[in-house]
């Protein structure tokens, strides 16, 4: 119903974004350029602030500036590009976004930020000397405020377009909690273009109509109501075994030409969110509770690769100190494999430095009666098991490092639910295994919320799964940062 005004508002934005992205480029490059001219080459300020300004933009003086044409073209096109990209991975032209059109400062800072970061990187991996810093930095901030200001100035052109859009007359087949729901989401969100001429109902199921309308009469009288009435949407509110009772009705509007929604209790059950697709012409309904965002996800790999690759090179002094003081101190292996399951139930083997003694396992099966978890996990406080090293392993998470070799191979994620062991599915129940939809990491929510203090299994997983509901490149960043002091000062962990 409202679909066409939505991408037409969301073309409109990416329109406008690339736009005053590029404007902002040629501003920059301007005031680069009456900078370089005036204050460089002509020298009219005093010589402290004259060279400190030349620190800021060029390491030696120079006689001319050093972007021509041909190099402005590439960067306005490169950097218009990644932050037009950044800006989609975000979220700003998500279609939903524009059914209220908001500002998002937050949206904006963050996929500007990230832009800047891109192009800082590419700079310093490829060596690009003819990244100017101060075309760079003048680009960013020009476009980061511009963006903001025409956000506020899309929003009223948005509501503007709103209020001029000509009126849209209702038909709503149903009416229980389905109807009324729709009708207060029409009023919620101030949706003055569209009229609810009535609604029809069966007798048995009869509800009292939303106040707005009045009963016209039953689902077969609607040949009758779309030949009496200017109709332009039928909306088919009614519970899930309903439909199968209107198929008829659903054919005559389909013949009609009339637009037809259905909203069903059905979809309302799901957690998991929907998408229409098609496969070799058949149309179909897709529900995934996993985060659907390849690209954000692709990025999320490539940091996992390029951070685990780099973590192990230099952490390797470490592993080796480790290695040591593990076999100094306790007979046995320096590493433990563990047996854990992965994404979609699939087990793998994982890796950590040796933080007990030998025989662990066995020793395990005499203190199951002293497990301080609710739930098919074991957690055991002042466990006689764990070694002195081992003890101070765990306390700052050290015993956690060589799973980075999982990170490397694909098996898990800096990032996610933290994986059960082989031995410990059998015990979950039906909802606890949602979090195995997901790659695991070695963070997630638990490991920055208190760790062992959480005795709860069930308290984890919702966590886990929280975070697969609301997951995106940004709760990524924000929990690796948040790991780095909770590991540094050993909170939750015995």
């Amino acid at each position: 119903m409202f679909k066409e005004r939505l991408q037409f508002l969301r073309q409109l934005a990416i329109l406008l974004d690339i736009a005053l992205l590029a404007g902002s480029f040629l501003a920059a490059t301007s005031i680069r350029s009456y900078l370089l001219t005036v204050v460089f080459l002509e020298k009219r300020l005093p010589p402290g602030i004259y060279n400190s300004l030349l620190n800021l933009f060029y390491r030696e003086e120079p006689a001319v500036s050093p972007t021509g044409f041909g190099v402005n073209v590439v960067l306005l096109l490169l950097s218009v590009f990644i932050w037009s990209l950044w800006l989609n991975l975000q979220g700003a032209y998500d279609p939903r976004r524009f059914a209220v059109p908001k500002v998002e400062p937050k949206l904006i800072l963050k996929a500007s930020l990230y832009s800047l970061f891109s192009l800082i990187l590419l700079h310093f991996l490829f060596r690009l000397a003819f990244f100017p810093r101060s075309l760079i930095g003048l680009f960013f901030a020009i476009g980061t405020v511009l963006l903001l200001l025409e956000r506020v100035a899309f929003c009223r052109i948005a509501e503007r377009m709103k209020k001029g859009e000509p009126e849209r007359s209702v038909l709503v087949v149903g009416t229980g909690p389905l109807a009324h729901q729709f009708v207060h989401s029409l009023n919620s969100h101030n949706e003055n273009s569209v009229r609810i001429i009535g609604f029809l109902d069966r007798p048995e199921n009869l509800h009292n109509p939303p106040a707005q309308a009045e009963l016209l009469g039953t689902p077969e009288d609607l040949p009758r109501i779309l030949h009496s009435y200017p109709v332009d949407d039928v909306v088919f509110a009614v519970p899930v075994g309903e439909l199968e009772h209107l198929k008829n009705e659903l054919a005559l509007c389909e013949q009609e030409g009339v637009q037809v929604h259905v909203l069903s209790d059905f979809f309302q059950r799901m957690v998991a969110k929907l998408r229409t697709d098609e496969i070799y012409g058949i149309p179909i309904l897709t529900f995934s509770s996993v985060p659907d965002k390849p690209w954000q996800m692709l990025i999320k790999r490539v940091l996992d690769v390029a951070i685990s690759a780099t973590a192990l090179v230099v952490l390797a002094p470490i592993f080796a100190g480790i290695a040591i003081a593990i076999k100094l101190t306790s007979p046995g292996p320096v590493f433990y494999r563990w047996r854990v399951v992965g994404r979609n139930k699939k087990p793998f083997t994982s890796y950590k430095f040796r933080t007990m003694v030998q025989d662990a396992d066995r020793i395990k099966q005499e203190l199951l009666d002293r497990n301080i978890m609710r739930g098919p996990v074991f957690k055991l406080k002042d466990d006689p098991r764990v070694t002195k090293v081992g003890r101070w392993l765990r306390k700052f998470s050290l015993d956690e490092l060589p799973q980075l070799w999982s990170v490397l191979k694909g098996d898990m994620s800096l990032v996610g639910p933290r994986p059960p062991l082989v031995d410990e599915i059998d015990k979950f129940e039906s909802w606890h295994r949602r979090k195995l939809s997901v790659r695991p990491g070695i963070t997630c929510l638990w490991q920055i919320s208190g760790r062992n203090e959480i005795r709860d299994f069930d308290e984890w997983v919702k966590m886990d799964l929280e975070y697969i509901d609301n997951w995106s490149l940004w709760l990524d960043i924000k929990i690796l940062l948040k790991t780095i002091p909770v590991v540094l000062s050993g909170r939750g962990a015995y």
